[in-house]
């Protein structure tokens, strides 16, 4: 028995099968660009997944792991249940990276032509972990949160985990969870990762400041930091309210035109952010502000921020060896 449960609405593409149409028919449509290949015998409108737009790459990338799953959930023939970040993508989980191979758990053995594009976890997920989207098998929400932190780089997993929370999965289910797993590899990692998730986190981003806070030994940052202004009440992404300090992440997307939302306004989102930042700090909060530009030297970027906390607080801070660099 299948369980479902609530989960948003992902777009999957739709795909054309060699098996079920003209070759040399599918053939030229993708010469004259109408249709691209997704993987071995499959097809999508180029429409469904090259999205277009200044920051279209990352949901390009999205849109054909979600089109690949739907073609090699046609194409197989086995029972198989979509699982690890193929999961996460088909339950509306945001991701660090996305995928270039599809997950699936299967029982039986892949063949030595299986597919380069398919990873293949042996094992089978009992139907309390399995869910359906769009008619595709896939494992729960707290089953894929469960397997994430088990197999990904922390970061990978604390991505998708904070995603989850928010929609829905439970913190107390997930450490039991791993509780239940207790001696295989990667249980300390998989409990850290559930025990640091934080539903509040807005973006991918967002996550990744807070994990560059968190693996230098600093005290945890509240997400979503209320500030009342004289302008009403705003949030900041990150902050220590004890210290009046406030984290940001600028994503560039916003200020480009068309960025967020076809008609969007860059210029008035400009000002429009300038006045909310300049209530906050009327507020007596220190902004200070993080992009993605800061990757390439975290160090600098710490440093900005232990420069508004306390001394003792800083020199207390100690690598934490369970985070690796991300």
């Amino acid at each position: 028995m299948t369980t479902t449960s609530p989960v948003p609405v992902v777009e999957i593409p739709s795909v054309l099968l060699a098996s079920e149409r003209d070759r040399n028919k599918l053939a030229q449509a993708q010469r004259r660009g109408t249709l691209v290949k997704v993987r071995r015998g499959a097809y999508c409108e180029v429409d469904a997944v090259l999205v277009g737009g200044p920051s279209s790459a990352p949901r390009e990338k999205r849109m054909r792991e979600l089109a690949r799953a739907r073609a090699l959930h046609s194409q197989l023939r086995s029972d198989h249940v979509f699982s690890h970040t193929t999961a996460a993508l088909l339950l509306g989980c945001r991701v660090w990276t996305v995928p270039d191979t599809t997950h699936v758990y299967q029982r039986s053995r892949a063949s030595g032509r299986s597919a380069r594009d398919v990873i293949r976890h042996r094992g089978e997920a009992p139907s309390t972990d399995v869910t359906a989207v769009d008619d595709l098998p896939v494992t729960s929400l707290d089953r894929t949160v469960v397997d994430c932190a088990l197999a990904l780089h922390p970061l990978e997993a604390l991505v998708i985990a904070d995603s989850a929370l928010a929609l829905g999965a439970d913190r107390h289910v997930l450490l039991e969870m791993i509780d239940a797993r207790a001696g295989r590899r990667g249980i300390q990692q998989a409990r850290l990762v559930v025990e640091l998730a934080d539903g509040g986190s807005g973006s991918a981003w967002e996550t990744w400041v807070r994990y560059e806070i968190l693996r230098a030994g600093l005290p945890r940052p509240t997400t979503q930091m209320p500030v009342r202004t004289d302008r009403g009440l705003f949030h900041t992404d990150l902050g220590y309210e004890q210290w009046a300090l406030g984290i940001e992440f600028d994503g560039l997307v916003k200020y480009r035109p068309d960025g967020v939302r076809p008609g969007h306004d860059p210029a008035a989102e400009y000002m429009s952010e300038k006045n909310r930042a300049e209530a906050i700090r009327r507020a007596g909060i220190t902004l200070e502000r993080t992009s993605a530009a800061d990757r390439a030297d975290t160090r600098t970027m710490l440093a900005r921020i232990t420069a508004h906390l306390p001394p003792d607080v800083v020199r207390r801070s100690r690598i934490n060896a369970h985070l690796p660099p991300a």
